[in-house]
């Protein structure tokens, strides 16, 4: 499967009902995993979203995509940079979802490298990271997939609601980025 990353900026993002759609199709998932999502999450969220992600997009700090089936057209997750230090360390952090129909296709991964490339690439950056839950395994695999290399356990490197929790931390370099991958 071909993907394309689309910045969450009009008119390349989706609809806020395809959205919508897509994060209720994989609520378990999501609500396991991201601090975004939540059992009442809605229209009025997504709306939030898009105008934070537009925001972002011009303030240039952070850079959420959509991840979109090049050949359909239909939304099949996100991925994005944030907590980007573009002077001096020259790094951002990763995060992504895919909806619960996609998953298990390679599309993780490739949006990991698409989005590391386009901080390469486009940023200057030199190092791309991943916090990844311990437990998120199918998460840990697509950083694994993706190139990115396990670096340890950060204590207490995630928030989870009202918690701190361990996190797996992976990254991509420039370098990884060169190197062929399956």
């Amino acid at each position: 499967m071909v993907i394309e990353l689309r910045p969450l900026m009009p008119p390349t993002r989706p609809s806020a009902e395809e959205f919508l759609a897509a994060a209720q199709e994989s609520g378990v998932a999501l609500a396991r995993w991201m601090p975004w999502y939540h059992a009442q999450y809605g229209m009025p969220d997504v709306e939030r979203w898009f105008d934070e992600a537009e925001r972002m997009w011009r303030q240039r700090s952070a850079f959420p995509m959509a991840i979109v089936d090049a050949a359909e057209g239909r939304l099949l997750g996100g991925v994005g940079l944030h907590d980007i230090l573009l002077y001096g360390k020259r790094e951002a952090e990763a995060g992504y979802w895919v909806r619960r129909s996609a998953c298990g296709r390679g599309v993780a991964a490739t949006a990991i490298r698409a989005m590391a490339a386009f901080g390469v690439n486009e940023l200057g950056l030199v190092r791309v990271s991943m916090r990844i839950r311990l437990e998120n395994r199918s998460s840990r695999r697509a950083a694994e997939r993706a190139g990115a290399r396990f670096e340890g356990v950060l204590r207490h490197g995630l928030v989870a609601g009202e918690a701190r929790v361990d996190a797996a931390l992976y990254s991509l370099l420039p370098a990884d980025l060169a190197r062929p991958w399956s």
